[in-house]
């Protein structure tokens, strides 16, 4: 995409005012808006689904290993990124829990339904391969704080997309899994895209 313009206002750098008369000029923009809305959108319509077993237990193990590696800091841009990930992962497990509370007559996803969402993963994967290629290496010219924690927040997000394609693995239909992995997705792509401005 060779316009900026959803960024910024996706990282509120824009006020929605400004990006909606932007959006009336710049087609790129308009059909990025649309096409995101829509991801979103239908993220909110899946179904809720069966527990997973132990998906609580490797998440709140995941917690305490990243609460250990914490380091007392004076940099306050450390903290924030540090933060930035429990909440991620808090909100995610607020997402979990949340879902669990409300029981629907299958919780799972029509094969229909599956084979849209599992589209969506593989777009956002390929689009996470082609941004890979160029934020890692401007990665290494980043000065050695930020480079360190740019690489935190990546592994943290790694690691989530690991566990729920594990989960995934058992019960590939399981909704709420699946949102949670197209929220990671999304996060890692956001955080590429960061790193490449930074550079």
């Amino acid at each position: 995409m060779s316009c900026d313009g959803f960024e910024k206002f996706v990282l509120g750098e824009w006020p929605i005012e400004q990006f909606q008369t932007h959006m009336q000029e710049c087609g790129e923009c308009h059909t990025a808006f649309h096409k995101d809305k829509k991801l979103l959108d239908f993220g909110r319509s899946l179904k809720t689904n069966v527990e997973t077993p132990y998906l609580w237990s490797r998440i709140q193990k995941e917690l305490d290993r990243e609460s250990t590696r914490v380091r007392t800091s004076d940099n306050y841009r450390q903290w924030i990124f540090r933060l930035a990930a429990i909440i991620f992962l808090a909100v995610g497990i607020g997402i979990l829990v949340q879902m669990s509370n409300h029981k629907t007559e299958s919780g799972l996803l029509a094969e229909s339904a599956l084979k849209k969402v599992e589209s969506q993963e593989k777009e956002y994967e390929a689009a996470i391969k082609k941004l890979e290629s160029f934020a890692v290496p401007q990665l290494s010219q980043l000065d050695q704080e930020l480079m360190l924690l740019y690489r935190d927040r990546l592994e943290t997000i790694d690691t989530q997309i690991e566990h729920c394609k594990e989960a995934l693995a058992m019960n590939p239909a399981n909704a709420h899994i699946r949102r949670y992995l197209l929220a990671a997705l999304r996060d890692k792509k956001e955080t590429l895209k960061e790193i490449m401005e930074l550079s």
